[in-house]
């Protein structure tokens, strides 16, 4: 059974009350134009990869979106998101920022090509009315003006997982057929992306184990197959793919717990200085826009 994020969340960060997480209907639908090896893909993460020479992202509330030349080598990228699941990203970028396997797929003809750069966020963000508001708009025409046929957004944390969520359905409304790559099913089935892929391997490696190109050509392929065949709106597929090694769960758990923390502070963002929870109100808010 895949790992039930919201609780484990909750669990470590008592006594903060429960992390608000929108529960939404039926998703804004945009089918896709063009069949998949025509069709130009830009990625999206939200594991905060940047190029290593420019400054990380902040560790929150980041609402600033970044390209990523998609020519650019694997080495020169690093993530900067300080969830206790960022290891695998740290030693493969590919893992939560697949540029280089997309570029693999475009060359052999499983997909029409890729945009010239991608985009790159910090995906833990509470402030999820100026996601709809503003970084939905503005992802949307960033793919547009660069030709995407297809955004394929790569969520990381738990918190992630939403805000990514919201997302896909804000650049879905606007145009943009969106699919998501997702490892934290709770979460996802909550905020019902437009159309969504369900990895069930431990949390931060979002496109397969680092260094396992095969492994994560077959996930990226697979993702946007699903994404070109969909067609119930919010529908979850779940990859075939099974992680090699039994009872990573508990290892999974067990960094959470260990790093509880540095996920408490990620949710002290959601407070006021004067303690209320803006947060919460941000998420009956989105409820009802999107």
């Amino acid at each position: 059974m895949p790992i039930d994020y919201l609780p484990l969340v909750d669990e470590i960060t008592a006594p903060l009350p429960p992390m608000p997480v929108v529960r939404l209907g039926t998703p804004p639908w945009r089918p896709l134009a063009v069949p998949l090896e025509r069709a130009r893909v830009m990625v999206l993460s939200s594991a905060g990869v940047h190029l290593r020479d420019d400054p990380p992202f902040a560790p929150t509330n980041d609402l600033t979106v970044r390209r990523l030349p998609a020519s650019a080598p694997a080495a020169s990228l690093r993530p900067s998101h300080p969830s206790p699941i960022r290891r695998p990203g740290m030693l493969d970028v590919n893992v939560v920022h697949p540029c280089e396997r997309l570029a693999e797929l475009a060359a052999e003809g499983e997909i029409g090509g890729v945009t010239e750069h991608h985009l790159s966020i910090l995906g833990a963000i509470k402030t999820l009315v100026a996601v709809v508001e503003e970084m939905g708009p503005h992802v949307a025409n960033e793919a547009r003006e660069a030709g995407a046929d297809l955004l394929l957004l790569v969520p990381l944390c738990p918190a992630c997982h939403q805000s990514v969520g919201v997302l896909a359905r804000a650049v879905e409304r606007a145009g943009i057929p969106t699919v998501t790559l997702a490892g934290a099913r709770d979460i996802t089935a909550r905020v019902r992306p437009p159309r969504a892929v369900f990895l069930d391997f431990p949390l931060g490696n979002s496109v397969g184990r680092p260094r396992d190109r095969a492994g994560q050509r077959r996930i990226c392929t697979a993702a946007l197959r699903a994404a070109a065949e969909a067609s119930a709106p919010g529908e979850i597929v779940d990859l075939e793919e099974k992680w090699p090694v039994a009872g990573w769960e508990d290892h999974v758990v067990a960094a959470y717990r260990r790093e509880a923390d540095i996920v408490t502070s990620q949710r002290m963002s959601e407070f006021s200085p004067d303690g209320r929870h803006v947060a919460a109100d941000d998420v009956a808010a989105v409820e009802s826009m999107i």
